[in-house]
């Protein structure tokens, strides 16, 4: 099945190996979005990114010229800070970027390997790069096999950065998982509410939606279940020995963004 753009009334749309890999804008992509703003199409970006706040991915995405406001973005974080408070979440072991907690109000971030050692009611796991150590992953298991509940911001297991690719927290949730023997809500794609959510916002029907995004499995498969049009590019994480490997095909390969704005003729 190819892509069918009569019944294209909005898009959903990655943001990392989309429009760049941080810090590089990929080729094409500020014309796509620029583009896509002019035709008036319904769109809104979709990202797991759990290195920064919302705040720095848009001053970084209007930095390199794609005209985006705040309501153009929907993230994991935001997601988790809905999920948290309607658990009635309040302390939550921190096994995140720091930064991200300006994204998750009402609660109180406790720090993996900080002196406090009472219980906490949750914990939060987004991507800790080089901060993935022995002692916050120990102390994560300790919280878990305490009554913790584990929240993942993603469980993608990888992506695209500046110098190749890079792990992802999905690994280490699945470490805790395995050692606690407490499986994750995950508050980001690839999971159904994410999308739901994604869908709410466009106040449009699956049936009317197309995904974008350059994860095969996290991005355009979740979203094609659901009933979404699915798109891969072949810019950040793509790589045509998975692609080939994969049950499932989208209903479009295309190169990139701007390619995809050009076969929907907008």
């Amino acid at each position: 099945m190819g892509l069918e753009r009569k019944s294209v009334r909005g898009i959903l749309c990655d943001i990392h190996g989309v429009l760049y890999t941080h810090p590089r804008v990929l080729e094409g992509s500020v014309e796509a979005v620029t583009r896509l703003r002019a035709s008036g199409l319904p769109f809104l970006f979709l990202t797991n990114s759990t290195q920064f706040p919302k705040r720095h991915v848009l001053e970084t995405l209007r930095r390199g010229g794609f005209p985006l406001e705040a309501r153009d973005l929907m993230t994991a974080p935001e997601a988790a800070a809905a999920h948290l408070a309607a658990g009635g979440f309040r302390r939550v072991g921190w096994l995140a970027a720091r930064d991200l907690a300006e994204d998750i109000p009402g609660v109180a971030p406790v720090d993996p390997e900080g002196p406090d050692d009472a219980p906490v009611d949750a914990v939060l796991v987004g991507d800790l790069g080089e901060r993935f150590t022995f002692a916050a992953l120990n102390r994560g298991f300790r919280w878990l096999r305490d009554g913790a509940a584990l929240v993942a911001l993603t469980r993608a297991r990888y992506y695209q950065a500046a110098d190749g690719l890079r792990l992802d927290s999905g690994p280490f949730v699945k470490l805790l998982e395995e050692a606690s023997s407490v499986e994750a809500t995950v508050v980001g794609k690839p999971s159904e509410a994410f999308f739901r959510a994604g869908l709410a916002r466009l106040g449009l029907p699956a049936g009317d939606t197309l995904m974008v995004g350059d994860d095969l499995a996290f991005d355009v498969v979740p979203a094609m279940n659901l009933g979404m049009q699915g798109v891969l590019v072949q810019s950040g994480k793509y790589r045509e020995r998975s692609y080939e490997a994969s049950p499932r095909k989208p209903d479009e390969l295309e190169t990139n963004l701007l390619a995809v704005v050009e076969r929907l003729g907008l």
